[in-house]
């Protein structure tokens, strides 16, 4: 008969891989991806205009985004991207939720950036944070530039 310790010494250290291997597999590894390329010539169209949306808007000095493969939340959204310079500000890093999201990844690219202190806004547009603010306010950056302004809005 196998000796009680010798039981208990295997058995634990199996039953506690058992359990966290269905831990693994049933709740925290990430899903498998579903996304399946799509042929539709509405929706090619949508990504074709959206990528030389965010061509005119870097051209004009107003997309400046902080991850690998840029987003499109701001360009859709706000028509600028301001996120860049505000995850570059220590202490109050904050992003739109696509880059926010990259960076929980660890896919932004702004070096010297903790992808933990990233923190995610909406820049007001769902009404719930930023005073209900969409267009934050951003002093002149490095090129001078200053973002867009939202039709209706006076500048000072």
């Amino acid at each position: 008969m196998i000796n009680k310790k010798v039981l208990t010494l295997l058995g634990v250290p199996l039953i506690v891989f058992i359990t966290l291997a269905f831990l693994y597999f049933k709740y925290w590894q990430e899903p498998e991806a579903k996304y399946v390329k799509t042929d539709n010539p509405k929706l090619i169209q949508i990504r074709q205009d959206l990528n030389e949306l965010k061509s005119e808007l870097k051209k004009n000095g107003l997309y400046y985004c902080c991850i690998q493969n840029e987003c499109d939340w701001c360009a859709l959204h706000m028509e600028h991207c301001p996120c860049a310079k505000m995850v570059s500000e220590k202490g109050n890093e904050k992003s739109c939720p696509e880059c926010a999201a990259a960076w929980n990844k660890k896919q932004g690219r702004i070096p010297g950036v903790d992808p933990d202190a990233i923190e995610v806004t909406t820049f007001g547009i769902y009404g719930f944070e930023e005073d209900g603010h969409h267009n934050p306010d951003f002093s002149e950056d490095e090129t001078g530039d200053t973002p867009h302004q939202d039709e209706g809005e006076q500048q000072h």
